[in-house]
Formats: structure tokens, sequence, C-alpha cells
């Protein structure tokens, strides 16, 4: 079979099994098991339309822009950040809280997941580069947590590791382009919610799905915006 018909079957198939996880991630958020006393949700879930075809859409930004890397080894990682993305982006706009359930047991499961496509490439550099990069961009988070108006929750420093680790294997590039996407993101959120009256300028605000935009960013443009960077 020509490479280019497998390419496209393989496409397809992912995004089929993208759609189905998606659905059934969505049926299991709207019954709104997450939420707990402390969230003082007294409001109904929010529509689950999107949730498939979101993570249909990030499953092929994982699957064009990481796919070459190891002969598809270090795909699988990705793909569990983007049905982890859907998952944080629904309880933190809903609660504005990443829960701890799924964002601490992600960082050592990643670290597993990077492994084989590790010793794929014999390249362990990467691999202490995406621990360093972890470690640094939670340290980053976490002292701009301190800073008068910071507002950065726990949830977040907690993410800021895996991010770090995600981009780090790829090149130190994608955690900058990452980063300054995600508070890019985050700026342009304030802005609208702030011109459109939905919010005010004491008002918190969710930012873990701008920090998980900011990967999938990264994975899409970091080679065209800092090549130099990304360039291993």
């Amino acid at each position: 079979m020509d490479s280019r018909v497998l390419t496209a079957v393989l496409l397809a198939l992912l995004v089929v099994g993208a759609l189905v996880i998606g659905r059934l991630t969505a049926r299991e958020l709207a019954t709104g098991g997450y939420r707990i006393p402390e969230d003082e949700a007294d409001h109904p879930t929010r529509p689950s339309w999107w949730v498939a075809p979101l993570l249909a859409v990030l499953a092929l930004v994982a699957a064009f822009s990481v796919g070459d890397t190891a002969a598809y080894a270090a795909l699988p990682a990705y793909l569990l950040f983007a049905w982890l993305t859907v998952c944080l982006v629904w309880i933190d706009l809903d609660v504005h809280r990443l829960p701890v359930g799924l964002t601490r047991p992600a960082l050592p499961a990643f670290v597993v997941l990077l492994v084989p496509p590790t010793i794929a490439t014999g390249e362990w550099g990467r691999l202490l580069t995406a621990v360093v990069c972890g470690v640094v961009l939670m340290a980053c988070y976490l002292v701009v947590a301190f800073l008068p108006g910071g507002g950065f929750g726990g949830g977040d420093i907690q993410l800021a590791p895996t991010i770090g680790l995600l981009l780090g294997w790829l090149s130190v590039g994608h955690v900058v382009v990452g980063t300054m996407a995600a508070f890019f993101l985050g700026g342009v959120g304030a802005a609208v919610l702030l011109v459109t009256g939905r919010a005010g300028r004491k008002t918190s605000m969710a930012f873990g799905p701008f920090m998980c935009a900011g990967l999938f960013v990264a994975l899409a443009a970091a080679g065209p915006l800092l090549p130099g960077l990304v360039g291993r």
C-alpha cells in the first residue's frame, strides 16, 4: 500500500477514534461528577457538542506535529494530552479549578510515555531537557503566582511542569512559543471578557485552557516562529 494512502487511513482512524472517545468523555463530563462542595457550582453543566470535535482537531494537530518524531513513538503522549486538554478546559471553564485528580498523575504518566520515543531516538538528553524545562516552567508559574495580582491557582502551577515536559522533549523553542502563546491568548481572552462586560478587573479567569492551547500552538507553529531555537 502506498505510504500516503496508509497515512490517510491512519489519520482517518485517528479522527474516528478521537470522536468516539470525545463523545464518551463529553457524556461523563456532563454529569458534573468532578464537582466538589467547595466549587459551589449551582448551575447546569455547559453543552457538550464541542468536546468530540475539539479532541479530533487536537489529535490531528498532534499527529501532524510529532508524527515524524521517532516513528510515531512520541504520539501517544501528545494524544493523551489532547484528551486531558478537553477535560481540563471543560472543568476549568465550569468551576475555575484544575482538579488534582488529573493534574498530579499526569506528570509521571507523561514521563513514562516519553521513555519509548527517547529510546527510539537514542537521545537521552532530550528527556533530561524535558525534565529541566518542566521544573523551570513550574518555577516561573510559582513566582508569578506570588506576585501581586498573579492570579494563578494551584492547578495552574501543577499543570505547568507537564506542559514544560512535553514541549521540552521537542525543543526549548517549543517551550518558549508555548508559554508566550498561553499568555498572549490569555490576554486576548481577558480583553474580550472586559469589552463584552462579562468580567470586571477583579474577576477571576480560568487560565488552564490557555495553557493547554499554548501547547498546541507550539506544536503547530514553533518551527516557523523560532526556527533557530527549535532545531536540534
